[in-house]
């Protein structure tokens, strides 16, 4: 399971193409996405999926909302550093939330350093994800990457996937426009 963590991770890289854009338009409903650092010399990109649900007696009364988040920061072109990030919010009986999974070494396949840590209403804990049991009898950490990392991984992966085609296909509409207007300067 870590070479499929490792092999999405080298994939998620490719979200480095959005630090080129000054600004990003045409994004997925309920996601927004925010730069780390300065055009031109940005080091990082989060991205943030929102969802929220409605009393259905009431849909202006919220029920819960959750928020995840996937923070990918980079040293030159190599991906250095990868934080996620769940928020769960139940607003009827106020109780929040907040996990993150950090990995500040995620292209080093020597270096098993995922941090998780958690804070609610039962208090907050941190732990590293190499102290969790992987015997026969309890593979917690295998059912951990298996039951949620990779799959919340790839739903990222699919959301940078949307939003760097989303900029191209802005951008050809954009050419087009361009050159249509250039032939149409022609008719003098």
């Amino acid at each position: 399971m870590d070479r499929e963590i490792l092999s999405i991770y080298k994939d998620l890289s490719r979200a480095r193409e959005l630090l080129s854009y000054d600004s990003l338009s045409a994004l997925p409903n309920n996601t927004t996405v925010t730069y780390i650092g300065k055009f031109p010399n940005r080091s990082g990109i989060k991205i943030k999926k929102f969802l929220v649900d409605t009393d259905p007696g009431n849909k202006g009364k919220m029920k819960t909302s959750d928020e995840k988040s996937i923070q990918l920061e980079f040293n030159g072109s190599i991906l250095a550093r990868v934080e996620v990030t769940v928020i769960t919010e139940d607003v009827q009986i106020q109780q929040k939330s907040k996990t993150m999974i950090l990995d500040s070494s995620p292209l080093d396949d020597t270096i098993n350093d995922i941090e998780i840590s958690f804070s609610g209403i039962d208090g907050s804990n941190k732990f590293l994800l190499s102290d969790l049991s992987n015997d026969g009898i309890k593979a917690e950490r295998n059912d951990f990457k298996k039951d949620f990392y990779i799959k919340f991984l790839l739903d990222f992966h699919s959301q940078i996937s949307t939003i760097i085609a989303a900029q191209k296909e802005r951008g050809l509409k954009g050419q087009k426009n361009m050159l249509k207007q250039l032939n149409g300067s022609l008719k003098y």
